[in-house]
């Protein structure tokens, strides 16, 4: 999961660059346009890395909430006055992911129930937002349900069966 994340923030210095060629050798729409595909395939990259983690550690539980951290700060100065991006949201499904993958790690749970808490991490990382805070309330809220439930169904029982006999 390290790989990815370090995927991820390779993408922000070869972003600035395709920008940078392309605004000095056309334009800068074409500049603004490389920028945006050097980031996506890098997105991409660091998404297709994920599938093929094995095994969670408690390193990997916490990636989630320093990259929302990094993330909210560098996306603060576009985000003033045209609510584009809510950081609190973020970092909110940051953590929720994290609390996730340390459960992942520790009880070593199917990944599948990783599924919903990291849409809404990527989906809260987007700078698009519909106005007024319902669908970040509604997507965390829905993902936090969801958690709740499957940690009751799968981790639970599994906790009451780790532990020691008195």
């Amino acid at each position: 999961m390290a790989r990815s994340f370090l995927i991820s923030f390779l993408s922000f210095p070869f972003s600035a660059l395709a920008f940078i060629i392309g605004w000095a050798g056309w334009d800068l729409r074409t500049g603004a346009l490389a920028a945006a595909i050097v980031f996506s395939v890098f997105f991409v990259a660091a998404i297709v890395n994920l599938f093929f983690v094995r095994r969670f550690t408690y390193l990997d539980a916490v990636l989630p909430v320093v990259f929302a951290g990094v993330w909210s700060l560098a996306l603060a100065p576009f985000s003033f006055g045209a609510s584009l991006f809510s950081a609190p949201f973020f970092i909110g499904a940051a953590v929720l992911l994290g609390v996730c993958i340390a459960v992942t790690a520790r009880w070593d749970t199917p990944k599948g129930w990783l599924t919903l808490p990291a849409l809404v991490f990527l989906y809260e990382m987007l700078p698009i937002n519909i106005p007024g805070p319902v669908d970040d309330t509604f997507s965390l809220t829905a993902s936090l349900g969801a958690v709740g439930a499957l940690f009751f169904k799968r981790v639970l029982p599994e906790i009451t069966r780790s532990r020691p006999k008195r």
